[in-house]
Formats: structure tokens, sequence, C-alpha cells
């Protein structure tokens, strides 16, 4: 203590303290001036993923609030065009519930999203591979300017919403089958897209999560997932500009990252916890903001459904309640910001 720089700092630690946080924020400042990512510059844009409407006129009950499907949809709409404002909006598969298997309540699907004020995207979802023998699927993709009107075959696509940015959607669904699939010829396309587009900042768009939320989801409840996914992974791991991954399906809110990239898989607006994502993009991060419908009383109807559901009870037969917390996400699901990068994963957060 007897050394003059031993009394200085016992006489102004605070000053010392707050001197040495001032100059680390200027170093992280200076190392972020010049960013160097494996894409082009883009305009920070905002985007809503909706993955499992099952809009239907189907008068039964379950975890999917199908009777009050319709309202839910319209309220969504109108907070999109009222208060969340994106962009541009993907659909993420089984928009109808389409129950006879003939897409007989896709036309009110269709007058509904004509109001959205957003451009807009839809990808299959196991719904839309359950047909009856006189219907296809190019009945669904004739209704949405994305596919390919030439070859209506083609059911997966890509676009370009902002400047330098690759929306790419996938088929995941398979005909008569709950789980998901991407072939061999799905994936040749992929890898020959990201490979013309490696200086562009990425999206994929999937109705079918390629990583598992629970260990139970890789047997039991594999039809909740994509099957044999390790091509589809070992595939985008290659090319750095892919950041992220949406998909649906589950009904639950799951986030993983996993090197560099955010796996995002989406809860839907007509089951517990009646949650969808405005997502926020940036070059090196996603803001996200995890909105719900404006119905309290059904989001109330759908905790109880959910925790009766068979599906709760197959989640864990002792405590089927338990499968609440599931559907709502963990911590880091709940999270409002992710950075893509380690060297940037929060220091100024602390500050907020």
């Amino acid at each position: 203590m007897n050394s003059p720089v031993m009394r200085f700092l016992a006489k102004y630690p605070v000053k010392i303290f707050f001197s040495a946080l001032i100059f680390l924020a200027c170093g992280f400042a200076f190392a972020k001036e010049k960013p160097e990512y494996p894409y082009k510059s883009f305009t920070p844009f905002k985007m809503t993923f909706l993955p499992d409407i099952h809009l239907s006129f189907e008068d039964k009950e379950n975890k999917i609030l199908f009777r009050e499907s319709m309202v839910i949809f319209q309220d969504v709409i109108k907070q999109l065009n009222h208060e969340k404002k994106p962009d541009f909006v993907v659909f993420g598969g089984d928009l109808t519930h389409n129950e006879d298997g003939t897409f007989q309540d896709l036309p009110m699907f269709l007058d509904i999203i004509s109001d959205l004020n957003a451009r807009y995207y839809a990808i299959f979802g196991d719904r839309e591979a359950y047909l009856a023998e006189d219907a296809t699927k190019e009945v669904f993709a004739g209704e949405f300017e994305e596919f390919d009107y030439e070859n209506t075959q083609q059911t997966f696509w890509t676009a370009e919403p902002v400047e330098n940015v690759l929306l790419i959607g996938l088929d995941t669904s398979v005909p008569g089958e709950k789980a998901g699939y991407v072939n061999i010829h799905q994936l040749f396309w992929l890898d020959s897209t990201l490979k013309e587009n490696r200086n562009k900042f990425t999206i994929i768009a999937m109705h079918h999560p390629p990583i598992s939320a629970t260990d139970a989801d890789k047997n039991a409840r594999a039809e909740y997932t994509l099957k044999k996914p390790g091509l589809f992974l070992e595939l985008v791991n290659l090319y750095p500009q892919v950041k992220i991954i949406l998909s649906g399906h589950h009904l639950n809110n799951s986030v993983q990252k996993i090197n560099e990239k955010l796996f995002i898989s989406c809860p839907s607006i007509a089951a517990y916890p009646n949650m969808f994502k405005v997502l926020q993009v940036y070059p090196d991060r996603v803001e996200v903001e995890n909105a719900k419908i404006s119905f309290k009383q059904i989001i109330k109807k759908a905790k109880k459904n959910m925790e009766n559901s068979a599906y709760a009870k197959d989640f864990s037969p002792k405590n089927p309640e338990s499968v609440l917390k599931f559907q709502r996400g963990d911590r880091f699901s709940r999270k409002d910001k992710f950075y893509f990068y380690e060297d940037e994963s929060g220091f100024f957060d602390w500050f907020h």
C-alpha cells in the first residue's frame, strides 16, 4: 500500500473502473468499424414467419383451436398491418388444416391475406401434402407467385425480398406422412443455389425442424422433425452465408445457435402459446419480438387444451403440464437478441 500506484488505486477506485470501461468500449467500437461478413452489405429488414395457422371450419377441439382459427388469423394480419409492419411475411406450411385433402379452405385463407400490406411467400407443410386422389400439390403452388408457373411440380423456390438477401423456401412435406424429408434432388438444387449465391445473406424456410428440440424427438416423437437431417445439416454448414433456418410443425418455441447459424423453430398462433415472431435482421444479429394474439381468453383456452391433450400426455405421462414450458421455450429461445458471431455476443447488453 506504500507504492504511489497502490495509493492512487485506493484513492480513486471508481474512476479507474469507469476509465477501464470507457477504454474497453472504445476498443470494441473501433474493432467493429469495418466488420467482415461472408456476404454483401444489405439494408436491415423486418420479417415474420407464420407456420401452422391451420385455418379450418372444423367443429372439433384438440391442442389446435380450429373453431377460433379464422378470428386468430385475422387478428394477426391486423397486427402485422398496423403495429408490426414487416417488410415481408413467410407462411410456413400447414396454412389450412385441409381436412378433406382438396384445399377447400384455401380460398378463405387467400381472401384473408389479400388484406396484408406486406409482400408474402408460402412453403409446403404436411397438411399441404395430405391430398385426396383427385388433388395435387400444384393446386396449392398455383396460388402463390414464388412458385414457377412453368414448372409447378417444382415445389421449392428462391426469392430476393431485399437486395443482397436470398430467401429459400424448401418443401419438406411427404404425402401421407407427418414427418418431413428433403430428397436428394432438392439437396442437389440447394447446393447449386447456395454455391451461386455465396455473397448473399441467406435465410432458409422449411416446415419441419432439422434440429431436435428434445431427446424424444429422435425416436418416439420423430414425427415432429425432419427425417435423416444429416445431409441437409452438413450441406448448409458448408456455406457461411446461411445464417437463419426457420421452421415450424412442432408448434413450440425453440432457438438453437450452431456454427454461427440460428435454427429458429416458431410456435403456432392457433395453439398455446399462441405466439409469432417478428424478426428485425441486421448483418451481425437478429432482434426478436415474441408477439402474441390479442385475445387473453382464447390463450387461456389454448393453454387448457394443450395441457389436457394427448400431445401433452405423450410429452410427459407423469407430468403432462410440463409441456406448457416446452411450448413457451427455454430462456435462450425467449431472448430478444441473437448475435451470429461469438465476438459480437452482447458485450454492450450489460449496459441496457
